[in-house]
């Protein structure tokens, strides 16, 4: 329940609005617990103007007095996020797979649904689908008394910058032409940010590297797509407001293979779950989960081909490690199970173009938990989104 505030304040700020008050949100969002002297001191306001915005943000339910430290005259109020209270919705399309989730701004998942689906054409059925899954959402956080403050959307592709929509789902072309913000704002008023499901992994996979690392995580499954970064801050190719260009579909050779997308050479042609599926052209070997299997238990066919893919990875990778200055990197998605038998296979293409002691740095890895990382990296996306729109 929203507390009431004196109409010194409603007079001073917009209680509804926060952007006046951001600062002072990213500052307990970076320290945990923050007083008033705090954050006179850290940005650089009067007390009195520090104290309205606590009070106004209490009001809005994104802080709360968290302790009251006692001494000579006024005690001292601590200010916590309220992270039990607060909720983001996530939505992600790993194809063939829908996953939503809701979830606190404490990590901690209230709801999650995961469908398969393989065959889906329509694309009024799909939007029905996400329907109901956020009305069930925005049931729950009622129940709960939470407030909903951002949504994510993870997507395949490539997006439109304008209107946020699909422009090119190759792998899951039911996604083309659909504006997720649009419908997010109409159906449900809520405020949505749509994404690769490249930025997903990313967020999830932040966890194992030191602070402020240089990475690049390369996520695998029916496509492959990168995105390389400085600790939160995202600085892949093509981003601009949180939309991220499809590397999958650079081309790498000149009237090259054939790819889905309509044109030749592209990387994925070459490299993508169903790149290698489609070499194989096995009647045994028809899902990502039949390429993987069939990697993992050794046969010999299906190592071929995927250690073909990783040395093209590995030679195509050198210019994007240098340009973006990328100090380590981390194999995600689906695919990653199979980074342990083709390693060596990519190693060879990495050092192609960088050196022995380069590639001992980068140290390629493999995600220890792809999916775990990606709803999580989902959620803490969400509440970044919302916390920080700049970054």
């Amino acid at each position: 329940m929203k507390k009431e505030l004196p109409a010194y304040i409603l007079n001073r700020l917009t209680c509804e609005e926060l952007a006046s008050s951001r600062s002072l949100l990213q500052l307990t969002d970076q320290i945990g617990t923050v007083t008033q002297r705090q954050a006179a001191g850290e940005l650089a306001l009067s007390a009195g103007t520090c104290n309205l915005h606590f009070q106004k943000l209490e009001h809005m339910g994104l802080l709360y007095r968290a302790a009251e430290v006692g001494g000579r005259g006024r005690s001292t109020i601590q200010w916590e996020i309220e992270k039990k209270k607060n909720l983001c919705i996530e939505i992600i399309f790993d194809v063939p797979f829908f996953l939503g989730s809701l979830t606190t701004f404490g990590g901690t998942t209230l709801l999650a649904e995961r469908e398969d689906l393989t065959g889906l054409e329509d694309a009024e059925e799909l939007k029905e689908k996400v329907d109901r899954f956020v009305d069930k959402a925005i049931e729950l956080a009622a129940e709960q008394s939470g407030t909903i403050r951002q949504v994510f959307m993870g997507l395949p592709g490539m997006l439109d910058p304008t209107h946020s929509k699909v422009v090119r789902a190759v792998n899951f072309p039911v996604l083309n032409g659909v504006d997720f913000k649009g419908l997010m704002k109409d159906r449900h008023n809520l405020v949505c940010e749509c994404g690769s499901l490249g930025m997903a992994f990313y967020y999830g996979e932040l966890e194992q590297l030191p602070e402020d690392t240089q990475a690049m995580i390369l996520h695998w499954d029916l496509g492959i797509g990168v995105v390389a970064g400085v600790g939160e801050r995202i600085i892949s190719f093509g981003h601009e407001k949180g939309l991220l260009a499809d590397i999958g579909h650079i081309r790498i050779e000149k009237d090259g293979k054939s790819c889905h997308c309509g044109r030749t050479g592209c990387f994925e042609a070459y490299t993508g779950g169903w790149a290698m599926i489609e070499e194989l052209g096995r009647d045994d070997i028809r899902s990502l989960d039949d390429l993987r299997e069939a990697i993992c238990d050794g046969d010999a066919n299906a190592l071929k081909v995927a250690n073909a893919a990783a040395y093209i990875i590995g030679k195509n990778l050198c210019w994007p490690i240098q340009v973006r200055g990328s100090k380590r990197l981390i194999i995600t998605g689906p695919l990653s199970p199979i980074f342990k038998y083709i390693r060596p296979a990519l190693i060879e293409g990495l050092s192609t173009m960088l050196s022995e002691e380069e590639i001992a740095a980068l140290d390629p890895q493999a995600s220890q938990d792809p999916q775990r990382a990606m709803l999580e990296g989902a959620s803490r996306l969400a509440q970044l989104i919302y916390i920080y729109p700049e970054l």
